[in-house]
């Protein structure tokens, strides 16, 4: 018997067209034979590979496909954070169309129906010997600015309506995806999903410190505040050293004419530069907190399947109560 949970099931794509039309060659035929009502949601950003004419006997073949095309190349959460605005399903699941298999999805819903709204993938076979060293330092700074997700996240991940209205409704979630999902207050529980990877993909150190610094600077304003503390430092070493150089003065004779007086100068300016930097750095903070309502994506075009949808299958619930439990409460089966 097939699910009445409406599913969207986001797919974020870059250049990517031949194995995303064998993906949804498996993904779609899944779709329709677990729920009755789902969408697949693709986020095209720009690719240059001949997506617009591949696409086509797609959408002419399989039901409820939505490719949205944005107008420039997007950050990961950017592409990620438009797919779950433009998604109306009671659950979204993000999936990589290069490593995770359909048969996830179920999964996925089953836990958010259990009382989970926020789900993580997580999976051990990402890293490698040298990445699981630097994982605990990384795990600690992120810690730090309040990233509370769990490790080895693989990037997909399901979220119930109410954890994406909750993300969706807090200003700019596009340069602070992770933390808002992080933040909601909903119940978010890891997913280990090493039986629905395919393929493995290791982890590089290079990769992630580039992961870590991206966390750490997209999500959260505490780094620049660091950096601004810094600041403060410098300037109160400044003020100390030209202490050092009065001091060497009166006691030193034979101190080289003029040379105090250049060193309190350069203090005196350092202080100052430093001290500037650290109330410059704090106002931008505040800048980059301010939630104004601009977004950080354009959508050229959005194309739909032009298959007629099944007769038997329709977005409306024909009774009042549902035997199958959920309890994230996405608004249509409680």
């Amino acid at each position: 018997m097939k699910s009445e949970t409406f599913v969207s099931v986001v797919l974020v794509v870059n250049n990517q067209t031949d194995a995303l039309i064998n993906y949804l060659s498996e993904l779609s035929p899944y779709l329709n034979e677990h729920y009755s009502d789902y969408e697949i949601v693709i986020i095209d950003q720009r690719s240059t590979d001949g997506i617009e004419n591949k696409l086509a006997q797609p959408l002419s073949q399989y039901q409820s496909i939505r490719h949205i095309r944005l107008s420039q190349v997007v950050t990961d959460d950017v592409a990620l954070a438009a797919g779950i605005e433009n998604a109306i399903g009671d659950f979204i699941v993000h999936l990589n169309i290069e490593t995770d298999q359909c048969s996830m999805i179920e999964a996925l819903v089953e836990s958010g129906k259990a009382g989970s709204d926020i789900v993580i993938c997580t999976t051990g076979k990402v890293t490698t010997s040298a990445y699981r060293l630097l994982r605990k330092w990384s795990n600690y700074l992120l810690r730090s600015i309040g990233y509370t997700l769990p490790e080895n996240s693989t990037g997909s991940l399901c979220l119930s309506r109410r954890a994406v209205n909750a993300i969706t409704e807090t200003g700019r979630f596009y340069c602070k995806l992770h933390m808002k999902m992080a933040n909601t207050g909903y119940s978010l529980q890891s997913f280990p999903c090493d039986d629905y990877v395919s393929n493995v993909h290791h982890k590089s150190v290079f990769n992630g410190i580039k992961e870590t610094l991206h966390h750490m600077i997209f999500n959260s304003t505490k780094p620049l505040r660091w950096m601004s503390s810094l600041g403060v430092i410098g300037s109160l070493m400044a003020m100390l050293f030209s202490c050092y150089s009065l001091i060497v003065h009166f006691i030193n004779d034979e101190v080289a004419p003029g040379w105090t007086t250049t060193i309190l100068f350069m203090s005196f300016m350092f202080a100052l530069l430093f001290t500037m930097m650290s109330f410059f750095g704090e106002y931008i903070a505040r800048l980059l907190n301010d939630r104004s309502d601009h977004k950080e994506y354009n959508v050229i075009y959005e194309k739909n399947s032009s298959v007629m949808l099944d007769e038997n299958r329709s977005n409306v619930l024909f009774s009042s109560t549902n035997e199958t439990q959920n309890l994230s409460q996405t608004g249509r089966d409680r």
